[in-house]
């Protein structure tokens, strides 16, 4: 991973956004940094509202490694600066809605096999107390048997492939 911190200037009108470190595997930089969230947005928002505001104007690019990074820091505006804690707890909350709403939709998908294996059971009962008339009767009793104790056998194991 690239370690310089870099950042988006416009010196035409004093400005800077944060891009931070970028990261190759994601081709993503992670972006602007909270510290009342110790987190990165690891988007492109900032940047992207930043890049709409300045176009047309000469942006250059300067990492932690160059001289001038630390003037640029000091003197000129870091652009949505007020914004970035209070965008990251929107992100963090989405992201959290988003884990809730796939838990509740693995527990309703859970429920279902579930019901469903239930279901098999009872047909299965059924197959097993159901009198053979004939010896081809028996053999498709049998294979009735066979088939719903496999599909039993496998919704247990995706149901506890899933704890």
């Amino acid at each position: 991973m690239y370690t310089a911190t870099n950042i988006l200037v416009c010196d035409e009108d004093q400005m800077y956004t944060v891009l931070n470190r970028y990261n190759p595997k994601t081709h993503f930089f992670e972006g602007e940094y909270s510290l009342v969230h110790n987190a990165y947005s690891n988007d492109a928002y900032f940047l992207s509202k930043f890049l709409m505001e300045h176009r047309g104007h000469s942006l250059v690019m300067i990492d932690s490694d160059c001289e001038r990074y630390f003037q640029i820091k000091r003197d000129y505006r870091h652009y949505g600066e007020e914004d970035v804690s209070r965008y990251i707890e929107e992100l963090s909350e989405r992201r959290r809605e988003d884990e809730h709403q796939l838990s509740v939709k693995q527990n309703v998908g859970q429920l279902q096999l579930l019901v469903a294996k239930k279901m098999i059971e009872q047909e299965w009962e059924a197959v097993q107390n159901r009198p053979s008339k004939s010896e081809q009767d028996t053999y498709v009793l049998l294979g009735q048997d066979f088939a719903f104790r496999r599909a039993v056998d496998t919704i247990k194991q995706v149901v506890d492939f899933q704890r």
